[in-house]
């Protein structure tokens, strides 16, 4: 609220006395202004008497027909001298006479009509009473009215006591009102009441002191308001509701509550319209069109009296040109109904009307390029250019002048190349290559070039280059060694910058396999044949001539693999007889570890498994002898038999039995 608000009064549902009139030296008297229209004059003591009604009370209350009877008393003498009509007159009298004393008894005098008095000849009473009345309305005009009133009579006057005590009481009140003033948020008027005070009361003398204290109070407040929307604008939220507090201290009821829950309000609302900006510009960064669309109605929705509005007024045109993007992704698509159709829903508020329209002539000239004709280049660079340097996509139309420029050429070389390729030679192909290859790569039509290019090199080697791998096949047909290595040398006549190189080594390959067959595998024929007759060292040797990356060479090695797997397990079980032949302990427990190494596929696995088995008997037997004569000799070689072994599950049995009977025996 600024300071010029005006705020009600408590006098404002009644009626105002205009101020008094400017005091001249020659009418002193009649400086008062006229009372309310609410005074009216006091009537004298004799006024104020009851008047006595002209007619019989009877009459006035009488019915209609009472009235009549009475008219026609003369003519009824019998009903006159009736003693019940006297008596009922009687009654009537004294009873009007004691209403009209009742009314006369409680009856106030009215004041005196300020407003007609000739001040000149008022007397001091009077002016007394119509101060009062003014003072009565309570407000600074009226309060003003009763100073000047009074304040006329002269400094001698027998009343001057009263008087002044008066003036000082109505000072107090006007500057009480101009308090209120204040603290309801209105310093320049509280300010223009309070100068209005009479200079030669004690209320004047404080009044330079109370502004200049409502002053400070009020800068003070402007100041935390001030600081704490500079926060707000800063969307330093917590920073602004610090600030905010401090307002509650400030020493005016406006400020206090009225301007503090205006603040702690806009501090909240302006923290949702961020919020609300931040979440409409996520969504609009998922890139859809429906997104971007409910980003702009959130934006929309911030008040234009938000401290985030300016903001949310760039973040709607960022976004907007969003969809120009979009637009513009649907023209290089061909399609420009739904180009147009995106530029139907920016929003108006988006302030991008020239862009849409400078867009809406890039649509066209995109058409007209779509044909793909040197005319509809021509034509779409004309419309660009009606797209003038003032205009906010005059650099667009720029770049997208350039570009079309450069595929005007590249479509006018494309097309001379194709008339020099329409022979169909093997010579003209190559020549209308080396008119196409003049289009540089950086140009927007080269992947069209390049393509055209590619089915040139194939008509080339269809004619050229097909012969010579269409005779190499026919030569492979035949199978023998001889036929196919006339076709591989038939076929590596085809130059490698050739569409048909490709095929043509893939046919070499297939042909070059086929003689590796032809020569390695009678060479694992006959390794296999010596690994069946046992001589695994000739079917290595024979087996490892066949050359890395050669037909049957993985075969090869998996049977090396499997034929030395055999010779070391064959060497392992001739390793475990011979430890075993000392017969010990250890022998036994030592010839089981290297026995339980053969693979199960090894020939002498069965052979290695009998003799692991015996070998564990053994030495169960041996544990059981020593334990006769010592059970501590027992366990000890009972705990060596081996895992994996038939007597392994009856040796733990026996351990545990030993080990109770041995803890269970008396110390020696």
């Amino acid at each position: 609220m600024s300071r010029s608000n005006k705020f009600p009064r408590r006098d404002s549902g009644r009626p105002v006395p205009p101020p008094p009139p400017p005091r001249s030296p020659a009418h002193d008297w009649g400086s008062v202004p006229p009372p309310g229209r609410e005074q009216r004059p006091r009537t004298s003591r004799q006024s104020l008497q009851p008047e006595w009604p002209s007619r019989s009370p009877f009459a006035a209350t009488a019915t209609p027909g009472e009235a009549a009877a009475v008219a026609e008393a003369p003519k009824k003498g019998r009903f006159l001298t009736s003693w019940t009509l006297w008596g009922f007159l009687l009654l009537a009298l004294i009873s009007g006479i004691g209403g009209a004393s009742a009314v006369s008894l409680f009856r106030i005098p009215n004041l005196p009509n300020c407003r007609a008095i000739f001040w000149p000849t008022a007397s001091a009473a009077t002016r007394l009473q119509c101060a009062d009345a003014y003072a009565d309305e309570g407000s600074v005009e009226n309060l003003l009215a009763a100073i000047a009133l009074v304040e006329a009579l002269p400094e001698d006057h027998p009343l001057r006591p009263d008087i002044n005590t008066r003036v000082e009481m109505w000072a107090d009140q006007i500057l009480n009102v101009a308090d209120q003033t204040f603290q309801q948020g209105d310093l320049d008027d509280a300010i223009n009441i309070a100068k209005r005070i009479p200079g030669n009361t004690a209320a004047a003398n404080v009044v330079s002191d109370r502004i200049a204290a409502w002053q400070n109070t009020w800068e003070q407040a402007e100041s935390i308001f001030k600081k704490a929307e500079n926060h707000i604008k800063a969307s330093e939220f917590r920073e602004a509701f610090s600030a905010a507090i401090q307002l509650r201290s400030v020493a005016n009821e406006h400020w206090s509550t009225t301007r503090y829950d205006e603040l702690t309000s806009l501090i909240t609302r302006t923290r949702e319209d961020v919020n609300i900006l931040a979440d409409a510009e996520r969504q609009a960064s998922w890139g859809t069109v429906e997104d971007i669309l409910e980003a702009l109605e959130k934006v929309a929705a911030i008040s234009s009296e938000s401290y985030v509005h300016a903001e949310a007024q760039q973040v709607m045109k960022s976004i907007s040109r969003q969809l120009l993007d979009l637009a513009e992704d649907a023209l290089a698509r061909a399609d420009s109904d739904e180009a147009r159709d995106i530029l139907s829903k920016i929003p108006p508020e988006a302030d991008l009307s020239e862009e849409v329209a400078d867009f809406r002539t890039l649509a066209d000239a995109y058409e007209l390029i779509w044909a793909g004709t040197t005319s509809g280049y021509e034509s779409a660079i004309v419309r660009l250019q009606s797209v003038g340097s003032d205009r906010p996509l005059y650099s667009r139309a720029q770049e997208l002048k350039q570009q079309w420029q450069a595929e005007l050429e590249a479509v006018a070389q494309l097309n001379w190349a194709k008339q020099v390729a329409r022979p169909g030679s093997p010579a003209s192909l190559r020549a209308a290559i080396a008119e196409a290859q003049k289009i540089s790569s950086a140009n927007p039509l080269s992947g069209e070039a390049q393509d055209q290019i590619q089915r040139w090199r194939e008509d080339i080697a269809l004619i050229e280059d097909r012969p010579y791998l269409d005779r190499a096949e026919i030569l492979a047909n035949r199978g023998d060694r001889t036929a196919l290595e006339a076709a591989i040398q038939e076929a590596q006549i085809i130059p490698s910058n050739s569409p048909l190189y490709g095929e043509a080594q893939d046919a070499v390959g297939d042909w070059r396999w086929q003689i590796q067959t032809m020569d390695n595998e009678p060479i694992l024929a006959q390794a296999r044949q010596f690994a069946d007759l046992g001589r695994l060292d000739d079917a290595i040797a024979v087996a490892s001539q066949i050359p890395q990356n050669q037909a049957f060479y993985d075969e090869a090695q998996t049977a090396i693999f499997a034929w030395e797997t055999e010779q070391n397990a064959s060497a392992s079980y001739q390793e475990a007889l011979l430890v075993s032949r000392p017969g010990t302990v250890a022998a036994l427990v030592t010839a089981i570890a290297v026995a339980q190494t053969i693979p199960e596929d090894a020939t002498d696995w069965s052979a290695a498994q009998e003799s692991i088995n015996r070998w564990s008997w053994t030495l169960l037997d041996m544990a059981e002898t020593a334990a006769g004569r010592d059970v501590s000799q027992g366990i000890e070689i009972a705990e060596q038999v081996p895992s994996r072994t038939e007597a392994y599950a009856e040796a733990q049995l026996r351990l545990r039995e030993w080990q109770v009977s041995f803890t269970s025996s008396p110390s020696e």
